[in-house]
């Protein structure tokens, strides 16, 4: 199950927080799908074909901070174990438009990853890390991922995009390694 966060509502959906459910909505849309409603989660989900696989698209319908009131149950209804949860999520440590892939971890002072950790009982489940970069000089890093993305790097954030979805059909198809051997250069 690949589950993109962000905060609902259009207030929110442009916003560099926002970018692992942008790369989810690009995976979707890429195969001609759409999200319906989760009757028992409230979660959003969708299921594409990668690989010959289908595959679980989710976004939570809560605050960021609180994915795992949905994600959680989401996942324990469909019986998909924490290791076959691929989150995508924005990375303030990474510079902006890098894709990186590695399983595990701490969660860095990101809200999203610490409910969703706290929802599945453990930090192993993959990452999908898609880099907005540091905030300019002393700006507040909260204030910074909720702002939108500038109009000047809007390519940017379609390429980013972009290879944050080729980056999950990757890690699909060839496992976490080859992945990361591929990915890692871009």
């Amino acid at each position: 199950m690949i589950v993109g966060l962000g905060n609902p509502g259009p207030a929110y959906e442009k916003t560099r927080h926002n970018i692992g459910a942008m790369v989810a909505d690009g995976l979707v849309f890429s195969y001609g799908e759409k999200y319906t409603v989760h009757r028992k989660s409230g979660a959003e989900l969708a299921t594409v074909r990668i690989g010959g696989a289908p595959v679980m698209v989710a976004k939570a319908r809560t605050y960021m901070n609180t994915t795992g009131r949905q994600i959680g149950p989401l996942a324990r209804y469909y019986g998909v174990a924490p290791e076959d949860v691929i989150a995508l999520h924005d990375e303030l440590d990474i510079n902006f438009g890098q894709v990186r892939l590695k399983r595990g971890g701490g969660e860095g002072g990101h809200n999203g990853l610490r409910s969703l950790t706290q929802a599945l009982g453990t930090r192993d489940y993959t990452r999908v890390r898609l880099g907005i970069g540091r905030p300019p000089g002393r700006a507040d890093p909260a204030d910074f991922v909720l702002k939108p993305f500038p109009s000047a790097q809007r390519a940017e954030v379609d390429l980013l995009i972009g290879n944050g979805v080729d980056a999950v059909e990757l890690l699909l198809k060839q496992g976490l390694e080859a992945a990361q051997n591929v990915v890692h250069a871009w």
